[in-house]
């Protein structure tokens, strides 16, 4: 996943419509005083793809990304993956109790493929083949993260790693071959049958199945 353009308005740092364009740069790295919004940037990312914002401790939590006295948050990403270029888009609008997503969606190239908040985040994990856990652990890994992952279970960073490196393919090659031997074994069992039955067969019982 490569971002190329992100839109910020009334989230978080960004009260103003603020863009971040990534699409001549290879390598960056954002720069700048404690509350200038570096943080605020990447949260903005990883919510328009995820509709949660990890550093606010709890999933799906909306209302915190809504600057201070505005009345609701826009995000837009474009991002490419595999060179085709993607768009996410979600706008949190307070209400009496919090906050909602108002709306939420997922093109490309003019094709709406999820419509809705719980659907655009499904559709994501699917695109990118990531949940927000593994994408926070190996894309962007929020601050004080680092730790976490070290000492996260064997089982759990071995998903991580199958996924990433699509190692999967290599148990469907294993069940393919496991397939295979169960068959090759089952026609073994048929043909030592027979042998078996040949075995004792008499002169007069040949002559009689050649007749």
């Amino acid at each position: 996943m490569r971002p190329v353009r992100v839109e910020l308005e009334g989230f978080s740092a960004f009260r103003e419509p603020t863009v971040v364009d990534f699409t001549d740069a290879d390598l960056f790295a954002f720069v700048g005083p404690t509350g200038a919004g570096k943080s605020s940037v990447i949260d903005g990312m990883i919510f328009a793809l995820y509709g949660s914002v990890p550093r606010y401790g709890r999933e799906g939590l909306v209302h915190p990304v809504i600057s201070q006295g505005r009345p609701e948050a826009r995000v837009r990403l474009d991002f490419e993956v595999h060179g085709v270029r993607h768009t996410a888009v979600r706008i949190v609008r307070r209400t009496k109790t919090g906050a909602s997503t108002k709306e939420a969606r997922l093109e490309r190239g003019g094709e709406v493929l999820a419509s809705d908040a719980p659907a655009v985040t499904a559709a994501v994990c699917d695109l990118l083949g990531l949940d927000l856990e593994q994408f926070t652990k190996c894309v962007v890994l929020p601050q004080g993260a680092f730790a976490a992952l070290l000492h996260d279970t064997t089982s759990k960073r071995q998903d991580l790693l199958v996924k990433l490196l699509d190692l999967g393919v290599y148990e469907q090659v294993a069940q393919a071959a496991r397939r295979r031997v169960q068959a090759a074994d089952h026609r073994i069992a048929v043909i030592d049958e027979h042998l078996f039955d040949l075995a004792h067969a008499t002169d007069d019982a040949v002559d009689a199945a050649r007749a």
